[in-house]
Parts: structure tokens; sequence; C-alpha cells
């Protein structure tokens, strides 16, 4: 779940499927059966699931929308149930890394048929504590772990060797590490700040594996995004008003080239926003249900929105629309909602499993 939800529990399933490898671990792509791309071309939605229930799920829908498919990690594999609170996605080649956070896991897939290579980490192991997200760089996995959440300064991005699909070493962070962006040979990683509420996105580099730079931000850092010139964007929400000391949302520009902020936008003290997207030179966040768009020359914030009631629990933009995921009540069956941004309507709402919050895209399989 996301950071204020999350709750620290007993991992209530074990790995019921392993995947296959060669002996040093290197992993090997099943033989292709009667459909070797199943799920080429179209939307990838990572299902959490409920925390401790086990039933994590992945959906697809194809790209002209015509087709859904839910549980095809299970479908393809042939089990009822793989793992605990899926929480984000990968890709790199044919593989696909589902990071799996209270399964202490990444399953790793063929990322067009979803059939299981290989596992690492699991229940009761120590390459991971409580992994969040993942990016790839220089033939490496960084993941971001969260740790203990009652221990503040357990938390680490852990570095997989992607040929032998081991942990080659944990890099300790502050706080609450969650999304992780690449830039070059750079890995930035917000620190959120997991129960509590940081104000930094570290830059690791991706040669040494050490943390080379801190950007400071304002509270809560959610959300990251690269745009056309690669300045870095970095959204905040704030600390909200349950916490008795609510602070204003952030917006700041990152120039990479030496790591400084150079804008900052600030929303107004009861404006936590969240899930920034980007497309062609305009930036795309949510405050309060609503959906915000702004140019990146503009030396102001939005006043106003160009899509309202929305419930998003991630969102993304793609080729001019919109994908958000709805959690509904978190217990039930979720939907994935596209908007067409030309005229900012709804174009269709598909079912997916229970918790979606995280979307991807699938092109085309290599044949």
């Amino acid at each position: 779940m996301r950071l204020k939800q999350f709750v620290l529990s007993t991992v209530a399933a074990a790995l019921l499927l392993t995947g296959c490898s060669t002996d040093d671990g290197a992993p090997v792509l099943p033989e292709p059966g009667t459909d070797s791309a199943a799920y080429e071309n179209g939307i990838i939605v990572v299902n959490e699931g409920g925390i401790t229930n086990g039933n994590a799920s992945v959906s697809f829908i194809s790209d002209d929308l015509s087709e859904v498919q839910n549980a095809i990690f299970n479908t393809a594999n042939g089990v009822d149930a793989w793992g605990d609170t899926a929480q984000s996605m990968a890709f790199d080649g044919d593989f696909g890394y589902i990071v799996v956070s209270y399964s202490q896991k990444i399953e790793i897939v063929n990322r067009y048929t979803f059939e299981s290579i290989a596992t690492i980490g699991g229940p009761g192991k120590s390459e991971f504590l409580n992994p969040r997200y993942m990016a790839i760089a220089n033939g490496k996995g960084y993941v971001s772990n969260w740790g203990d959440p009652e221990n503040p300064d357990d938390d680490f991005v852990a570095v997989i060797n992607l040929e032998s699909n081991s942990v080659a070493t944990k890099i300790p962070v502050g706080e609450g590490p969650e999304r992780v962006l690449v830039k070059d040979n750079s890995i930035y990683v917000a620190l959120e700040g997991g129960y509590n509420f940081n104000t930094s996105v570290i830059r690791i580099d991706a040669t040494s594996d050490t943390v080379a730079d801190s950007i400071t931000v304002a509270e809560g850092p959610n959300s990251l995004q690269l745009d056309a010139e690669g300045n870095l964007w970095i959204l905040s929400s704030g600390k909200p008003a349950y916490t008795e000391d609510e602070t204003a949302g952030q917006l700041n520009k990152i120039d990479t080239s030496n790591n400084t902020v150079t804008e900052t936008y600030a929303f107004s003290s009861t404006e936590h926003p969240g899930y920034l997207a980007y497309e062609d030179g305009l930036l795309y966040y949510s405050v309060a249900g609503s959906i915000f768009k702004m140019d990146v020359s503009s030396m102001t914030l939005p006043g106003e929105a160009t899509i309202t009631g929305t419930r998003f629990y991630d969102m993304t933009v793609k080729d001019g629309k919109l994908y958000g995921a709805d959690a509904k009540d978190f217990a039930s069956k979720g939907a994935l909602e596209i908007y067409d941004l030309s005229d900012n309507s709804l174009v269709t709402t598909k079912e997916v499993g229970i918790n979606p919050g995280a979307i991807y895209f699938n092109g085309s399989a290599v044949k």
C-alpha cells in the first residue's frame, strides 16, 4: 500500500511457485507456447491485492481496449496465489520484474507471456525488507526498501546483479525511499519518509553505487519525472492536516547537470499534490481528485483543473491519453479509467484487480 496505509505485519503466504534459472542464477526465457507473446501491445496494471491476503495480481488491457485479462501471472503459471502486495514493476529487454512488497521478493517474468523465470528473495530471506520500486541502469537493478517502518535508520537501496539475479550490495539511505528514476549514470531516489515525512531526493552514482548528492525539497517527495530537456521535476505532497502540522505541497525543477533547484512552485497550505506525469512538454498531477495540467515553461501553477472527480491511486500519461487507477474501496476490484486529453473526456473504464496501484505499457515482442 502507499505510505500512510502501509502497516507492518507477518507475511501471510509463502511463495507457491519457483522459477527456473541456469546453474549460475542467470535467467532463462521459457520455451514459447502456443501464444509466445500473449501480453504484448497493451497496458499492464499491477494490483496490490489486500495486505496479508496473498492476492496480488496483474491485469492486461489490449492497446485497442477490446480485451481485458485479469490475473495473468496466475493464468500463465497455473497458480491460485503467488504474492502479497505487488507494489510495482520494472522492465529490461524481455524481462519484467514484479516488486512484491509484503512477500519480500521480486518475481522475474517474461514480460510478453508472464511465465515465471526466477525469484529473488522471499519470505524469511534477507535480500529485501519491504521493497517498493525498481529502476535499471548499467545492467543493474536498483530497488528502494523501507526496511522496518519502526526503524528510521535501516532503509536502503538494494543493487541487483541482473546476470546472477542476486543482491550485490545495499546502499544505506534516509528514511522512506520510494520512487526511483534513472538519468544516464544517475539513480534518483525520492525519500518520501515512510510513516514520517522526509524532505530530500538523493542521487546515486551507478558506477560506484554510492550516494553522490542530496537535493532538499519539501515534505513527502512522492513522484519524479524528466522533461525533454533533461530537467528533473519533483512533486512533494507536504504534510496533511491529520499530522496537526500541515504544510504546503511543492513542485521543484532540478538542473541535472549540477543537481540544483532552479524553480520552486508552492501550493497552498491545504493542497497536497501527487502522481506527477509528463508528456510533450506538459506536466500532469492530482490534487484532491482533480487533475491539473501545466506547461513546463509556465512560471505559475495552473488555477483550474482539466479533469475533476477522480479517485486515483496512480496515474500516467501516454499518447495524449491519461490512465488512472481507481482502487475504489481497497477491498473489491478496482478500475482503470482512460481519458482523452484532447477534450478531457472519459473514453472507457476497465475492471482490473484489487488495489490497482501501478500502470505500465508493453510494446511488441521481438520475434
